[in-house]
């Protein structure tokens, strides 16, 4: 299960099933710093305030200094492997990374997307997912995985996965567009009072480690509404295109 911690002023989530991993660090974020308004993105943000959020965030998570690899993301299925600290300046056009480079930090930013932290259990290697209905439709956490093992010889059933906050099933209405693109009525729901199917964004993703081979055991899911939960989150379906950004990062300790 995730776990609110709160260090510095700072609040963030911990992953319990991740946390198990020796070397391992990572977090969740939320919009709660000294108010409700703790922003840490977009990384071309003008506004100071986000790098230097970003620096207090990271300290508050004991990974003072580490470079947070950048992604330009575009909601697609592309993963970047990050072999050197480049996308610390040049964002790389990706929605999820790989690596196994020691003391940087990937990181994906969300506001009701599905962010998806990935650790070897030994930890040999990391993964960093964002998975709106795009990039699930493009089977983003399926290739990542399947990437991570290629270029790490590592088996899937020695990852452990914990899928963040994010929009619950009760607040994410969709058009049949979606509905057609998926192809898939089991992460669908209907309800008389609701005008439009709504998608299960996260059990979509859950589905997608089950199928590249990760041990159900091994897969932590949040239950955590980032629309209903506006003491702890941003989102983009409610609060529109005013809405911050949260962070969620995975590294691996030098």
């Amino acid at each position: 299960m995730l776990q609110v911690k709160r260090q510095d002023q700072i609040t963030f989530l911990h992953s319990e099933e991740i946390g198990r991993v020796e070397g391992i660090v990572h977090a969740f974020s939320t919009r709660r710093g000294e108010r409700q308004d703790l922003t840490l993105g977009p990384h071309s943000s003008p506004n100071p305030m986000v790098q230097i959020n970003r620096v207090r965030f990271l300290a508050a998570i004991r990974a003072p200094g580490w470079p947070i690899m950048k992604l330009k993301q575009v909601h697609s299925g592309i993963v970047a492997d990050i072999d050197d600290t480049s996308a610390a300046s040049d964002a790389v056009e990706a929605d999820a990374a790989i690596t196994n480079l020691k003391g940087v930090m990937l990181a994906v930013q969300t506001a009701d997307c599905v962010p998806i932290l990935v650790s070897e259990i030994h930890g040999a290697a990391v993964a960093a997912i964002h998975a709106g209905w795009r990039g699930t439709a493009a089977r983003i956490a399926e290739t990542t995985i399947l990437r991570l093992c290629e270029k790490f010889s590592i088996d899937p059933t020695e990852l452990t996965a914990s899928i963040g906050p994010h929009i619950g099933v009760c607040c994410y209405e969709v058009g049949n567009d979606v509905v057609e693109t998926l192809a898939n009525p089991a992460v669908f729901e209907s309800r008389s009072e609701w005008a439009k199917p709504h998608l299960n964004l996260g059990a979509a993703n859950r589905q997608q480690l089950l199928e590249a081979g990760l041990p159900e055991q091994n897969i932590e899911i949040s239950t955590l509404c980032t629309r209903c939960r506006a003491d702890l989150f941003h989102s983009y379906r409610r609060d529109g295109k005013s809405m911050g950004h949260m962070l969620s990062v995975i590294g691996i300790a030098p």
